[in-house]
């Protein structure tokens, strides 16, 4: 009896802990299911990641790739970790621990300098597909002051709002690229009573927008050109990057350097300048030591370039690196013809000396790798003309390949033949066998080397002698075999 009372007031008391506790325990899996609710802040590539998606696509420009790869990480390691708690939620430790560290941190925009051809449109464009932002073009030499004729600075967060597909919060985190700033440079011979409303006048509009404020944009038009109202954006998270060639600029950096050579023959001061430009490369190479200085000497003002902290400069691709561009990266120039010609089940083969031509003609030229594209465009716009048979050549032999060789592009100097067309089966085979031209792609005939005939003329040697003193009688049948297999050589070569 005494433990029948025992185990029913230990019962009792269990029963009022438990209900005591219960608001607590109910309370708490609302909270863990609340915290566990809110969906954790999206990966970024790390710069490693971004540099080999870069690799696959821009050629060359190993120090800007490693700049912009870890500039455009940290913007977005920024955006992602800020803590956003509403007022209904409870603070956790590390939410806490956050609010009372008052370091904020701001983003730094990018100003590309590099010469025509440079990939500096192509890197800011890469860079964008692997953030997987939205991304838009602007071009520098559309933008007026407002008030003028021409585009204002709200154009350009309008045209970034259009390519998030009007998702605000999504254009809030894009990138603008805004190529030829350095047309936005002071002009010189601008006068005191006129304003400089493309040049100093939209450095200063850019401003604000550069360092972060909201601006209203309309909403989507509907189809009888009407806007449905206005929205806000905030570019306090949008990555700035402009980008331009700054043609003059290493005549400013090689004065401030005073690298001016020693002996007969030399420029005086005021061809300085010009004389530190004739070499593409060296020219290239002075844009790896600007400073603020120098862009200011350049035109710019000294509020526009404090926006761009991050400098990267471009240099000029060689011939090598062309080469590269033509055939290697995933779009590569030689590989969207040979695409296009398979459309209509033609094959396109160039040349290894072909590639080197092309390269050393772009080089030439200083036009980098958008000159690829016009050479090529040279090259083989009768072939493109001539593959499509029309309707009143139907009987006309069908084009099976195309090839383009050294004569196609000619040199530097002079223009090309064009692309070679060939009609027939074999045709191509014949002409590459007469020609002794390789090709790649195109399984050739195996030729002897100097080993393999020094070999045969040490095998020969041994089995004349091996005759001349075995069978003495043979020496005759022996010298007919030589003779025959010599005319077999003959004929095969």
């Amino acid at each position: 009896m005494y433990a029948a009372a025992r185990r029913l007031l230990s019962t009792r008391a269990c029963a009022a802990a438990a209900a005591r506790a219960s608001p607590v325990a109910s309370r708490a899996p609302s909270c863990y299911s609340a915290a566990q609710s809110k969906p954790p802040p999206p990966r970024f590539p790390t710069p490693k990641e971004i540099r080999r998606g870069l690799d696959q696509y821009v050629v060359g420009q190993d120090k800007a790739k490693k700049v912009l790869c870890v500039a455009v990480h940290n913007h977005y390691k920024r955006i992602y970790s800020e803590p956003s708690t509403k007022s209904g939620d409870q603070p956790s430790s590390s939410q806490t621990s956050a609010a009372d560290d008052d370091t904020e941190l701001e983003k730094s925009n990018i100003l590309l300098l590099g010469p025509t051809g440079s990939g500096k449109t192509l890197l800011a464009k890469t860079l964008a597909r692997f953030a997987n932002v939205p991304f838009v073009i602007a071009d520098a030499t559309a933008i007026t002051q407002a008030g003028y004729s021409g585009e204002d600075v709200e154009s350009i967060v309008y045209k970034l709002l259009v390519a998030a597909d009007f998702d605000v919060e999504a254009a809030e985190r894009g990138i603008i690229y805004i190529d030829e700033v350095d047309k936005l440079a002071q002009k010189l011979g601008c006068q005191e009573d006129r304003r400089d409303v493309s040049g100093e006048g939209v450095q200063q509009a850019l401003l604000k927008m550069f360092e972060g404020t909201v601006f209203s944009v309309p909403r989507k038009r509907s189809q009888n050109g009407m806007s449905h109202g206005c929205v806000e954006v905030d570019t306090t998270n949008i990555l700035f990057i402009c980008g331009g060639a700054f043609s003059d600029l290493g005549k400013i950096v090689s004065e401030r350097l005073h690298r001016c050579p020693f002996g007969f023959g030399t420029p005086i001061r005021h061809e300085l300048g010009d004389y530190a430009l004739t070499n593409a490369l060296g020219q290239s190479g002075l844009l790896e030591e600007i400073e603020n200085d120098d862009l200011i000497a350049y035109g710019l003002t000294p509020e526009f370039i404090g926006r761009l902290p991050i400098i990267v400069g471009l240099t000029h691709l060689t011939e090598d690196q062309l080469v590269q561009v033509l055939r290697e990266p995933k779009n590569a120039i030689g590989k969207q013809y040979k695409k296009l010609f398979k459309m209509n089940d033609v094959k396109l083969h160039i040349t290894e000396n072909a590639l080197r031509l092309i390269a050393k003609k772009a080089a030439v030229r200083e036009t980098g790798a958008r000159g690829l594209r016009s050479i090529m465009e040279g090259i083989l716009t009768e072939a493109m003309f001539e593959v499509i048979p029309d309707d009143a050549g139907e009987g006309k032999e069908k084009i099976i390949v195309v090839l383009v060789d050294e004569e196609s592009v000619g040199t530097p100097t002079r223009r090309g033949c064009g692309a070679k067309i060939f009609r027939d089966d074999g045709a191509l085979e014949l002409y590459v066998y007469q020609n002794n031209i390789r090709v790649p792609g195109l399984i050739q005939r195996p030729k002897c080397s100097i080993i393999c005939r020094l070999c045969l003329l040490v095998a020969f040697s041994a089995a004349k002698l091996w005759v001349y003193h075995t069978f003495d009688c043979f020496s005759s049948i022996y010298a007919w075999i030589i003779l025959i297999l010599c005319k077999a050589n003959i004929f095969t070569e």
